[in-house]
């Protein structure tokens, strides 16, 4: 069957169609308003097919700009999700990591504590050197236990701040050593980062592994770690 004369009646009708609403407009006048999509159905030259054309394709112009808009809408979504993400990656950080130790109480003397804060000021402003003269000398001077074992801790820090990292290991395993130091977890989860700082991960994963087994209160953060060594 010839079917090209059904599709040239079709494409006829809809040039008379256009034909007519071109005419519509022209005879309305130069001054009249451009004719709306209400004026173009209501023509009686327009037949029900052109009607519905002329809806599908509105429709699906509509369609496409909607379409656009969930598309933008996702994007900054996306964009927002990832912001929010990083925020609270610093802010889990932020809390989890150890804060600088106040001296304890009882058996420390007035001139033990004021060289303590003195030292712990340097290493705040990462002048590690400073720092480390500060702790060592408190050391050398017998300090009681209480404020022996965060000297040690300092200490490790202040190395590890230097990239010497041997020697932090050397004084966050002093730490280790008292029996009733608050430092232990902290010392402990920076044996692991000593290590793998340099490089050693089996070394680094036994700490962290450590930390898990013996430290809850630092558990999320060496399964962190570990994570990463993978």
């Amino acid at each position: 069957m010839n079917t090209d004369v059904p599709r040239f009646r079709f494409f006829a009708t809809l040039s008379g169609v256009a034909a007519t609403f071109i005419l519509l407009f022209v005879a309305g006048g130069c001054g009249s308003s451009e004719p709306t999509q209400e004026d173009w159905e209501a023509a009686p030259e327009v037949s029900p097919t052109a009607r519905l054309e002329y809806r599908i394709d509105s429709l699906q112009s509509e369609n496409r700009r909607m379409k656009e808009q969930v598309n933008a809408m996702a994007a900054e979504n996306r964009s927002l999700t990832a912001k929010n993400a990083e925020l609270e990656t610093k802010l889990t950080e932020a809390a989890a990591s150890p804060a600088p130790a106040e001296p304890a109480s009882g058996g420390t003397s007035v001139d033990a504590t004021s060289e303590y804060s003195a030292a712990l000021s340097e290493y705040k402003k990462r002048d590690f050197a400073a720092a480390i003269q500060g702790f060592e000398s408190l050391l050398n001077a017998s300090v009681s236990d209480e404020l022996a074992d965060n000297c040690h801790y300092w200490l490790g820090e202040s190395y590890y701040g230097l990239r010497k990292y041997s020697e932090a290991i050397k004084h966050f395993n002093e730490v280790l050593g008292y029996q009733k130091s608050e430092k232990k977890a902290d010392a402990q989860l920076m044996i692991g980062n000593s290590y793998a700082a340099m490089g050693q991960k089996d070394a680094a994963r036994k700490a962290y592994d450590k930390v898990v087994s013996s430290y809850p209160s630092r558990t999320q953060k060496a399964q962190e770690k570990l994570a990463r060594l993978r």
